[in-house]
């Protein structure tokens, strides 16, 4: 009954927000370098945040796993 009442509000939640945001690779006042100076910097500090991204989804799920092993 809770997963169909959090469906529900889930639909309705997602039918009434919408957003829309759009980024220029020069966007704002600090775009002050020529971008294509850095272009592997930039690169490589993307990938390093997706890792760091990566390890707090793995370390958080296994907390989750770990609770859930617990609780049975």
């Amino acid at each position: 009954m809770r997963q169909i009442i959090a469906l529900v509000l889930f639909i309705v939640f997602v039918c009434f927000c919408s957003a829309q945001v759009n980024f220029s690779p020069n966007w704002g006042k600090r775009a002050l370098t020529n971008p294509s100076d850095d272009t592997e910097n930039k690169c490589k500090e993307s990938v390093d945040t997706l890792l760091q991204i990566y390890k707090i989804i793995q370390s958080e799920a296994q907390k989750l796993l770990e609770c859930e092993k617990y609780s049975n």
